[in-house]
């Protein structure tokens, strides 16, 4: 007898991404480990965004062929009420939908067919709200009160603390719906009672930034619908000291806390660390495929800004660099700067400068460089393009060189800038291949090889090396060489 397989049950996966850095980090990881350990195919995937898409992560969901698809935001008085318009889409012909928060990871395959009933979710973490408000909410609202379930977070220092909450009262990090009771039941109600607490503005006293929760706890059990309770497994909490007592977990909800390179930082929980690795196993490879340096150093400087962009811009060489900057706009008092890659401004923030302009492709990197600098113009390499274009006497391209991916991204780096220079190009690179490497890190060709056979150079006059790297003035003009051999002698002067 012939056996015909079953088509597949499709399952849709979703999540929301609003205009904050955090969720913007958050992305890359719950993307590169859905589509690793999480054995997700990509035709599966929803990315709802209620701001417009960050240029990278547009790029990066083109290049892979995620669907993504503009909201508008829910409501102003509750960003996280953003998740409910996932209600509103199409998901075409899949059977169940899961709704993830963008700060979740896979450490391995969702179970989705163990779940049974139409709606599946795990309870609350913490008593956010307690049960006496929860209480107080639903006879205010005059819906039934549902079953009162006690729960507990084991913490690996204090030992297990148990609550009580309500049946239903599901953290937002994992829910799994019947995509028919999300169209036609609990998805009309969740977005109803979201807006009635909203407009009861005190009713969740400091706890109103779980409006989407409580809404949802208000539906199911308006509703009626049976919900299946997740394992803690489908939502591991790392952003808090919980004791994980095996490597079952399968979902980590890190809450943001990641590392500069976008990893899972498991400190928290130790019992989890075999999944952490294989999380941070797969964002890894996942980065070294997808590496776009915007996305990287947007992440750096809006979660680690103390880093900025790594050692040569803190310690010895920042002093080093500010130094020969400084001794070289010296000499020519009224000279105009275009610092490409400007990055948090630490370098150039005191050069004696007041027509300066800062690049760079993060622009969470140029949010900060504007504090430092109100008299300064920065904007992206596309801003500069449009909007600008312009020669300046120094161009400065400090610590970029090092990070670009392809030979040719390098060499038109070189060729863009150096035309720009009406002085001199500051810039500096690797002389031979750095060691270690790593995968924010390339190396294609001797930057003095390059800058010999380049056109615009006359010569190009070494100023300083610090780790790996040299510092280069190449010269554009004969009144740069002599400005650059000029501090040359004031410096072995000195």
């Amino acid at each position: 007898m012939l056996h015909v397989p079953l088509p597949r049950q499709r399952i849709a996966w979703s999540c929301v991404l609003d205009d904050t850095p955090a969720l913007w980090a958050a992305f890359v990881p719950w993307l590169a480990t859905a589509l690793g350990p999480g054995g997700i195919a990509v035709e599966d995937l929803v990315v709802h965004h209620a701001a417009p898409l960050r240029h990278d992560i547009e790029a990066l969901c083109a290049k892979l062929g995620v669907r993504t698809l503009a909201v508008p935001p829910f409501d102003a008085r509750s960003p996280h009420c953003n998740k409910l318009r996932q209600l509103d889409t199409g998901f075409g012909d899949a059977r169940r939908v899961v709704l993830m928060d963008v700060d979740t990871v896979f450490a391995a395959r969702l179970p989705i067919e163990a779940v049974q009933a139409p709606i599946a979710g795990k309870l609350v973490d913490a008593a956010n709200p307690p049960l006496h408000v929860l209480q107080r909410v639903f006879g205010a609202a005059g819906v039934p009160l549902p079953q009162v379930r006690s729960t507990a977070l084991r913490d690996a220092d204090q030992g297990t603390a148990r609550f009580e909450t309500l049946a239903g009262h599901f953290d937002g990090g994992v829910y799994v719906l019947d995509a028919r009771a999300l169209r036609d039941s609990i998805g009309p109600r969740w977005t109803h009672w979201a807006r009635w607490l909203l407009d009861r503005a005190g009713i969740l006293e400091r706890w109103r930034v779980h409006v989407d929760q409580v809404a949802f706890c208000l539906a199911l059990a308006e509703t009626g619908l049976h919900a299946d309770l997740l394992p803690g497994a489908w939502n591991v909490p790392t952003h808090v000291r919980a004791a994980q007592a095996d490597d079952s977990a399968i979902v980590l909800h890190h809450h943001g806390r990641l590392d500069a390179h976008m990893r899972l930082d498991g400190e928290l929980v130790p019992g989890a660390a075999p999944a952490v690795a294989r999380v941070n196993a797969a964002i890894d490879a996942f980065t070294r495929a997808t590496f776009d340096n915007r996305t990287f150093w947007n992440h750096r400087y809006a979660a680690h800004p103390a880093l900025g962009s790594g050692p040569g811009s803190r310690g010895e060489a920042l002093a080093l660099k500010r130094a020969w900057l400084s001794a070289l706009v010296a000499l020519a008092p009224e000279a105009s700067v275009l610092d490409w890659g400007c990055g948090d401004l630490e370098v150039t923030r005191n050069l004696p400068c007041t027509d300066g302009t800062g690049v760079d492709i993060a622009i969470e990197a140029l949010r900060v460089a504007r504090t430092k600098r109100n008299d300064w113009r920065f904007l992206t390499p596309a801003q500069f393009d449009a909007l600008d274009g312009r020669p300046r006497d120094f161009v400065l391209c400090l610590d970029v060189l090092v990070h670009q991916r392809t030979a040719d991204e390098y060499a038109h780096l070189l060729h863009r800038l150096a035309p720009l220079a009406q002085l001199g190009l500051i810039v500096a690179g690797y002389d031979a291949e750095p060691n270690p490497r790593s995968h924010i890190h390339y190396f294609h060709e001797s930057l003095r090889t390059t800058l010999a056979s380049m056109p615009y150079i006359l010569e190009a006059v070494p100023l300083m090396e610090t780790r790996d790297t040299t510092l280069y003035f190449a010269a554009t003009s004969e009144a740069g060489r002599a400005l650059a051999y000029n501090a040359l002698e004031k410096s072995r002067a000195a």
